[in-house]
């Protein structure tokens, strides 16, 4: 469970995100499927094949996670649903919810600033006294 970080600011909904919170691969699990139902809105299953494709994602998901994430932003008011007739039977087709609009774009300001961070600590590699406040 995501610890909490006693600040006010980085609130969405009911979901909380600040730097203090940290950043984890099912973080980004959340805002690559938010970003994928910002661009079209789409069922499960097409949201897990688009997933498996995208070259900004690198990590194998089973679908069961997909699912799961799914339902929790379906909870917490991030992203709502239609039911459909598709092949073989009724789909959900999710889309992002204003609310869901919000936390996306909060996420990608995050990611940018821990793109910065990443950079740095690579640059750092190069020598290992920098970021140390030493010179």
């Amino acid at each position: 469970m995501r610890r909490r970080c006693g600040c006010h600011h980085g609130t969405v909904g009911s979901l909380h995100r600040c730097e203090e919170t940290g950043f984890t691969t099912g973080d980004f699990l959340v805002a690559v499927l938010l970003k994928m139902l910002k661009d079209q809105p789409m069922h499960g299953y097409e949201l897990v094949e688009h997933l498996s494709r995208v070259d900004y994602y690198p990590f194998p998901h089973d679908p069961s996670v997909v699912y799961g994430v799914l339902r929790k932003l379906e909870a917490q008011g991030f992203l709502t649903y239609t039911v459909e007739a598709g092949d073989g039977g009724l789909r959900k087709i999710y889309r992002l919810t204003s609310e869901g609009e919000k936390l996306f774009e909060e996420m990608v300001q995050f990611i940018g600033r821990l793109k910065d961070y990443f950079e740095k600590f690579l640059h750092s590699n190069q020598n290992t006294n920098e970021g140390f406040g030493r010179t």
